[in-house]
């Protein structure tokens, strides 16, 4: 192949895996990736500071971009935890109900302590909390009383139409992540997938294979009217004796392998 220079036209997927080859995640809504390397030059200087030569050391390549959805994979590689399947994660539920009959019924079962379910409950009068009520085994004036069973609130002397503000707590089968604080960003191995094309407008693979990938710890959720988005950045390792060195040739930091889009299988 008489490889000439290319355009990226296409950024497609990041796959990454583990250092034991298994699979991790995808990132398949990248708005951008960048590779960017430096190194560090000292200048030999000689008398009255002529520059003689220089040395070059220290080596470095950062991956970096932006994917158009949380990834949940990445997540966990950034922190260095891990989602569970839990049976009964707890979560806290916000209501807001209409009394009828001195009568509500929560949204959902609230758990708890027995006689002690709902953590707090308010009347409200218009966009304002007004009287704050306690929970009792009877309803009477101040107090409510909560059957978890039936889900029903019971209260005495509300009028009909009154707005109420529960907070309760909830039981929910959920995939759970505990950012540990003994836990950190892990290591990935990197496969970089894009699109080029030639001058000629002919099509190209590009793959860009990062055998030791570490993925910085530093990362922001961005939530609010903006879209979503979840950057990263990652630091390429040098590969070492066992980590693919032998495979390619001496320690590195990344391959860039490009072929045609219509290139067949060879024996």
């Amino acid at each position: 192949m008489n490889l000439s220079d290319l355009t990226i036209t296409s950024l497609e997927t990041i796959q990454a895996f583990d250092m034991d080859g298994a699979y991790l995640f995808t990132l398949d809504e990248l708005q951008s990736a960048s590779i960017a390397q430096s190194e560090e030059t000292v200048e030999i200087t000689g008398r009255q500071g002529r520059r003689l030569n220089s040395m070059k050391r220290n080596k470095s390549v950062t991956i970096s971009g932006t994917n158009g959805l949380i990834s949940f994979g990445l997540l966990a590689a950034q922190s260095g935890s891990e989602f569970t399947s839990e049976s009964q994660a707890v979560v806290r539920w916000y209501d807001y109900l209409t009394v009828r009959s001195n009568e509500a019924t929560t949204t959902w079962k609230a758990t708890g302590t027995a006689g002690a379910e709902i953590i707090e409950l308010w009347t409200k009068d218009g966009a304002v909390l007004d009287t704050k009520l306690t929970q009792a085994a009877q309803a009477s004036s101040g107090k409510f009383a909560y059957a978890p069973n039936t889900k029903k609130l019971t209260f005495s002397g509300v009028a009909d139409g009154t707005e109420v503000f529960v907070i309760y707590e909830r039981k929910i089968a959920a995939e759970v992540m505990v950012n540990s604080s003994d836990s950190y960003a892990k290591k990935c191995t990197l496969y970089i997938d894009a699109i080029g094309e030639d001058k000629c407008s002919k099509q190209y693979h590009v793959q860009f294979y990062i055998p030791r990938a570490d993925f910085n710890g530093e990362f922001s959720i961005e939530m609010g009217d903006s879209q979503s988005v979840h950057s990263f950045e990652a630091s390429a390792l040098s590969s070492a004796s066992g980590c693919g060195a032998s495979a390619n040739g001496g320690n590195y930091f990344w391959t860039c392998t490009v072929f045609g889009a219509d290139a067949e299988d060879v024996a």
